[in-house]
């Protein structure tokens, strides 16, 4: 078989062949944006020919698609894992955005780039976000979040929080005077969210007698 006949590829070799093109392209949206990546330049991280990425996604626009539903799809499978205590999710997120910069980056290109035309793949994405604002409806009535405040409100109050310092390092340095991925911002930055979580835990009744 020649190195560009892909019609004998086997069900294994097409699921880590898919893999490793969704993972160079992930690579190359996020440094290029969707604009400027090259399917050619995918092909050379992955170790594939281009007619493969072709014949799996059919463009580029299928491609950055389907990379940015496999980052997605990560972080959905996590949900159920996550803990119900608000502290420690604002601090999973915020470490996980830390650890998987190629993520954010991409949300940043796409939103730069994006000029008001309807959204990838949205009805999918609302879906992954709404299955989060349905955990704080659950944390809410499980009395762990306060119900005073609206899950979609808090959803994006928790969601600023936890993407700050990711998109905008230079500002969380210029703030705090240490960069990001130092121990010391991140302790800092631990602290906050704690403080934070607890302001949208249940208040006790005042005390009126």
């Amino acid at each position: 078989m020649s190195s560009t006949d892909t019609s004998a590829i086997s069900p294994k070799k097409e699921v880590s062949s898919q893999e490793a093109i969704l993972k160079a392209a992930i690579e190359e949206f996020a440094e290029r944006g969707v604009d400027g990546a090259r399917i050619e330049a995918v092909a050379r991280q992955a170790n594939f020919n281009k007619s493969l990425i072709y014949r799996y996604f059919t463009d580029k626009q299928g491609l950055f698609e389907a990379a940015l539903q496999n980052k997605l799809q990560e972080r959905s499978d996590t949900v159920e894992k996550i803990p119900i205590d608000i502290t420690e999710i604002l601090q999973y997120y915020f470490e996980e955005n830390l650890r998987d910069q190629n993520y954010v980056r991409v949300l940043l290109n796409e939103a730069q780039q994006n000029a008001g035309a309807p959204l990838i793949d949205e009805p999918w994405r609302r879906e992954y976000y709404q299955n989060h604002i349905n955990r704080l409806k659950k944390s809410q009535e499980a009395g762990i979040v306060s119900d005073e405040f609206d899950p979609v409100c808090l959803m994006l109050i928790f969601t600023a929080l936890v993407f700050f310092p990711a998109t905008l390092p230079q500002l969380a340095q210029l703030i705090s005077g240490h960069p990001v991925d130092s121990p010391e911002f991140q302790e800092h930055w631990k602290n906050c969210l704690s403080i934070f979580g607890k302001l949208f835990q249940p208040q006790p009744p005042d005390d009126k007698q």
